[in-house]
């Protein structure tokens, strides 16, 4: 795999795939919301909660190095920055703003706010020349936008702790905005001769690694909480989901850039409003159904253009 042609520009061809692997990277940020809700609850410190996810990441990525025969350059500087940059913005920061944020606004509203991510996608996507901007992706980005709106004014969604939901909202946007950055960043730099998993097992270890000294510096090493309070059955959910999900991202970047790898954050919406009505009782009107149609067609309309639309901006 070989970095990307930043002057080239050509739109890429969307295989059946990568809109598979994007369905379930949506469902997988829809579920991690529901989760990252149900540890922030336990009270157990959120920089404790990724600390031992990473912890247990790193076996399932090493195992997979191994059975391939690749493994991260995490000697080679311009890798190594490279996986760090990646770790903070795409996990590290994102991981702990989400679980501080979803126990104080809802998984059905941190679900809304992350998923504005793909207008901030395209909008650094045209400052940084990243991807390539044709009518129908802009119109389905924008579509989807817009069909979110009833949700996010009209909705109602269970606030756990109103009195600290202004709070929780403005840490909750600071998500989609890593996320922006992210998605370009990744495109833009992907280190030459890298696989997929290689960038996956080398942002996790190198994740890992920078935030679990300062972490059980502050903290402590004490898994008893977890095993007490039963997280750690979440957490194994939670670190499947994330290992998945971390694969799949790079995947996906490589196969159909960043802005079709952010359209994921609207199918997380479609899915986190579902997973918010299983886990948390969180109700919905009849014209969800409607919203929710509006957004499938908008994300079949941004994603088709990469295969049938010849006129790019």
């Amino acid at each position: 795999m070989e970095q990307p042609d930043q002057t080239a520009m050509v739109p890429k061809q969307i295989s059946n795939y990568a809109i598979l692997g994007l369905i379930v990277l949506g469902l997988t940020w829809g579920l991690f919301f529901s989760l990252s809700r149900i540890a922030g609850e336990t009270g157990i410190e959120p920089m404790v909660i990724l600390s031992f996810a990473l912890l247990a990441e790193i076996p399932i990525f090493g195992m997979i190095c191994m059975i391939r025969g690749r493994y991260p350059r995490l000697f080679r500087p311009a890798s190594l920055i490279f996986y760090l940059v990646a770790g903070i913005l795409g996990y590290m920061i994102p991981a702990v703003l989400e679980l501080y944020s979803a126990p104080l606004i809802g998984a059905g509203l941190l679900t809304i706010v992350v998923s504005i991510s793909p207008i901030v996608t395209m909008i650094f996507a045209f400052l940084m020349k990243t991807d390539v901007l044709s009518r129908r992706k802009v119109i389905g980005i924008i579509l989807a936008s817009i069909a979110m709106m009833p949700i996010l004014l009209g909705e109602n969604l269970s606030i756990p702790v109103p009195e600290m939901a202004v709070i929780g909202l403005i840490i909750a946007c600071l998500v989609p905005l890593c996320y922006g950055i992210y998605h370009n960043v990744i495109s833009k730099f992907w280190p030459t001769g890298e696989d997929g998993w290689q960038l996956a097992s080398g942002e996790a270890m190198v994740g890992f690694f920078t935030i679990m000294p300062i972490t059980f510096l502050i903290y402590g090493f004490d898994p008893t909480p977890i095993i007490e309070t039963g997280l750690w059955l979440v957490m194994m959910g939670y670190v499947i989901l994330s290992a998945i999900s971390i694969y799949l991202y790079f995947y996906l970047i490589d196969k159909g850039g960043p802005i079709f790898v952010s359209l994921a954050g609207f199918i997380s919406l479609i899915a986190g409003v579902g997973f918010g009505m299983v886990f948390f009782g969180e109700t919905h009107p009849w014209w969800m159904l409607i919203v929710l149609s509006l957004m499938i067609f908008a994300i079949w309309l941004a994603t088709s253009s990469d295969q049938n639309s010849p006129d790019h901006s």
